[in-house]
């Protein structure tokens, strides 16, 4: 009896340890897991001989523990791939070395990789799919991947390129992808496929001479600049003629990272496997192809040429394949470090120190200028570009200060040709990159954009570049920093005018009694019957309220809102009608003539109190045409839509009721584009160049590239406002163009 109570104590401990047991086995597990991953990403930061270890170590941990999560390891690797698609050699190596010693393993990779392929693709994630394809190429020369499922899989997405139906932007992106993995497995193909290789270079060759429907209009939209001086080739037709120049060299490059050369004894003899078939995703009905929409078209930036290199180091032509792999690995990093200025720099530095024979530093500042000026829109906040160049300068400013000096040079000679969107954006960026370098620069090598006339690009840059440098400084110092040759571009003192001093002008008493009841301390309520019992008329009267109150909080910003804040309501009482709101906001650009600055955020304030409607603000600024060439008129514009359509998703929870809001406003603009546009051609006599239309133009281009996701909604309503003005010359086809681009 005593053994049986024994026996069943010991069951009963055996059995109370055994959660225990599986729960210290399961935390093990996911403690292993978790350095793994840790590992794993941590291969794409490691440089050289540390590489090769990493990877060694990594795959004979994971081949030497048993009941691995091996799909959890998959998810990892393509995770890492998606972030990293220049390091998929790296991550190929990895998955090779394993599959020598696990077999199965590598069977389930090669499953795995082609679902989730075939996933992105049917998703319309673009970039994960493009990555996964890199890492399909790099497992062909990690051996893991037999070469002829690789080019079975490469023609089958070159198929899609024969489908008639397809829209253009479906066949340039397989196109694209078939293009961006031949630099990686394309000397596999030339030495074991190489009949089959030719064939699919004859495809590809074929398709890209075919007068492929991407309308020429729309394209010349994207142009940084007007002539063809500057090299600014389409993406697709740049990659194809750098493959065109690998295959005469018979596909061997020396820039792509090739990890799997150090362990080639073991890698061939590992056993290979087919890529399983499965169906590319057809093309999209009409309703998901709203919501799934193909990458577009893009061009080639191109600032430096190789002559343009020191000579002790190499810059790659244009039309070579190392010059768009030194770019891919460096767009990689912005993309992933562009939140961290000094990250970011710091790993730059790092991979143009990895390459000291090639100009990569040239190639950095080229890449960053271009993606921060590429139409239709930067992919980030231009201060996001702003601050890697400051950082990259103060890390290595005998290299990277000169190199962009080099760049701001090209690009001030080409400003003729430059189109306003791009310009804006070089303005606002080399104002701050000035602002942290004490605003000093060879001014007098600019001194023949003094000679030019008014509205010419050059001195209207320079123009535009000294109100920036005065916003974030004082004016007295930018004078005393530029040379007196620049009198005529130096924007006026930004002293308040206030005009009621001189006691004739009609509502001069009525100024005196408005200013003393202020200084006094009188109530608001006073202050208010002292102006309506006033016998003028209402504009006059707020006229001469506006002024007391901008003149008398002229100090700061803090002392104009905290008297228009106090004074509110008896604006209020004044404005009944849209007159009476022109009349406020012509009395803010009289009394602040000469700031700019302080007219945009008097103006916003304006707007967010409710005292002046966005449409008046619109009727106020192109009721000013010959204004309209200057930047700040058009940041207030972008500043009242962008209010407009916040204000209405507040308002509403209702989409179309949202969006009305913005798209009346939206055309009333465009609408007033065209009949300033349409006046000015009839009284312009065509004895020179028309610099204010090309303004005008340039601005509503970058207003339209600014608001595609909406403006796409309004479509017909800006086809209907292009018929409407068809005789006035250039708008309808800008319009027409951008609605060619935004379909």
């Amino acid at each position: 009896m005593n053994r049986r109570r024994q026996c069943t104590m010991e069951e009963d401990v055996e059995m109370s340890e055994r959660p225990a047991k599986r729960h210290r086995r399961e935390c093990d597990s996911l403690e292993l897991m978790l350095r793994i991953e840790k590992l794993l990403v941590m291969l794409s930061d490691q440089h050289g001989d540390m590489r090769h270890d990493a990877i060694e170590d990594l795959s004979s941990l994971v081949c030497d523990t048993k009941q691995l999560r091996k799909i959890q390891i998959l998810r990892i690797v393509c995770s890492c791939v998606a972030t990293h698609p220049m390091q998929t050699g790296v991550y190929a190596t990895f998955l090779s070395l394993v599959n020598v010693r696990d077999y199965e393993f590598g069977c389930e990779t090669v499953n795995y990789l082609q679902r989730q392929f075939v996933k992105h693709l049917k998703l319309g994630e673009w970039s994960e799919a493009r990555s996964l394809l890199l890492l399909l190429a790099d497992l062909v020369n990690a051996n893991l991947v037999t070469v002829g499922s690789m080019m079975q899989l490469l023609s089958k997405l070159l198929d899609v390129c024969d489908e008639e139906e397809s829209p253009q932007a479906r066949r340039d992106f397989f196109a694209y992808l078939v293009m961006s993995a031949l630099p990686l497995v394309g000397r596999e193909f030339y030495e074991k496929k190489e009949m089959a290789l030719q064939v699919l270079i004859k495809r590809l060759q074929l398709y890209m001479s075919k007068e492929r429907c991407a309308p020429e209009r729309s394209v010349a939209m994207l142009h940084i600049w007007s002539h063809r001086e500057m090299p600014q080739q389409e993406y697709l037709e740049l990659l194809w003629q750098q493959l065109l120049r690998l295959e005469r060299s018979n596909w061997i490059e020396q820039q792509l990272l090739r990890p799997h050369l150090a362990f080639d004894d073991r890698l061939s003899t590992a056993l290979q496997h087919v890529l399983p078939t499965q169906e590319l995703p057809p093309q999209l009905g009409a309703v998901a192809t709203s919501t799934i929409r193909y990458p577009k078209t893009r061009l080639g930036f191109r600032l430096f040429e190789p002559s343009d290199a020191p000579s002790n180091l190499r810059l790659p032509e244009e039309l070579d394949i190392e010059r768009y792999v030194l770019e891919s690995h460096i767009l990689e990093l912005l993309q992933l470090h562009h939140l961290e200025r000094k990250l970011c720099a710091n790993q730059m530095l790092i991979y143009a120190a990895s390459k000291p024979q090639l100009a990569v530093e040239h190639c950095i500042v080229e890449v960053l200028l271009g993606q921060m000026l590429q139409l239709p829109q930067a992919p980030y906040l231009i201060i996001n570009y702003g601050s890697i160049i400051i950082e990259l300068c103060k890390q290595q400013p005998s290299q990277f200060s000169q190199i962009v000096a080099q760049a701001v040079d090209v690009l001030f000679t080409q400003l003729e040709f430059m189109s306003v969107s791009s310009l804006d954006r070089f303005v606002m960026w080399f104002s701050h990159h000035l602002s942290n370098f004490r605003y000093q620069w060879n001014w007098q090598d600019w001194e023949c954009c003094t000679r030019l006339p008014p509205l010419h690009p050059s001195p209207m840059f320079v123009r535009e570049l000294f109100k920036r440098c005065m916003r974030l400084s004082y004016r007295e110092y930018i004078v005393q920093l530029v040379p007196d040759s620049y009198a005529a571009l130096l924007p006026p003192p930004p002293d308040h005018v206030f005009k009621y001093i001189d006691q004739l002008l009609p509502g001069a008493s009525l100024a005196n009694h408005v200013l003393q009841a202020i200084r006094g301390k009188s109530s608001v309520l006073s202050v208010g019957g002292l102006v309506e019992e006033a016998d003028l008329e209402v504009d006059l009267k707020i006229n001469v309220f506006m002024q007391c109150c901008l003149h008398l909080g002229c100090k700061s910003f803090t002392h104009v809102f905290a008297i228009l804040a106090k004074f509110q309501p008896v604006l209020q009482m004044l404005v009944h009608n849209e007159d009476n709101q022109l009349a406020i906001l012509s009395a803010i650009s009289e009394v602040w003539a000469t700031n700019d600055h302080l007219q945009l955020v008097l103006v916003e304030k304006m707007l967010k109190t409710q005292l002046v409607k966005a449409n008046v603000i619109v009727d106020w600024i192109f009721g000013q045409p010959e204004q309209l060439c200057h930047m700040y008129l058009w940041e207030v514009i972008e500043s009242i839509i962008k209010f407009t359509k916040n204000q209405s998703t507040q308002d509403t929870n209702e989409p179309s009721l949202q969006q009305q809001g913005f798209n009346e406003l939206f055309i009333y603009v465009v609408q007033w584009c065209a009949k300033v546009l349409t006046e000015h051609e009839m009284s312009y006599e065509q004895k020179e160049t028309d610099y204010w239309t090309h303004w005008v133009l340039g601005r509503l281009q970058s207003l339209l590239f600014n608001h595609m996701e909406d403006v796409r909604g309004i479509s017909q309503q800006l086809a209907q406002v292009a018929a409407q003005w068809e005789h006035c010359k250039r708008l309808p086809k800008l319009i027409e163009s951008y609605l060619a681009y935004i379909q």
